[in-house]
């Protein structure tokens, strides 16, 4: 996912520890392995590794991701993106 993602509202749909699923908010800062979440006017942080999201696009859409899939600095993400945007 070549997105970023501060900002996006996120549901937690899958995860090793069952009571984190259904956890939902907007996600406030993430590093190479956590989401920090306001969930309700709380900070939450959830691992990103062995976790399945599913965040709201602005425009509306839902995608679901593994979090396996953006394990990694956001700041390689996006760049990573604009790097296969540039070399079209």
């Amino acid at each position: 996912m070549n997105h970023e993602l501060i900002g996006l509202r996120v549901t937690l749909v899958e995860s090793t520890n069952r009571d984190a699923v259904g956890l939902s908010g907007r996600i406030i800062d993430e590093s190479r392995n956590i989401f920090k979440l306001e969930c309700r006017g709380q900070e939450k942080t959830v691992a990103k590794q062995h976790n399945t999201f599913e965040f709201t696009m602005p425009e509306g859409e839902e995608v679901r991701v593994a979090g396996d899939l953006v394990v990694g600095r956001p700041e390689d993400r996006v760049a990573k993106s604009l790097r296969k945007w540039h070399n079209r």
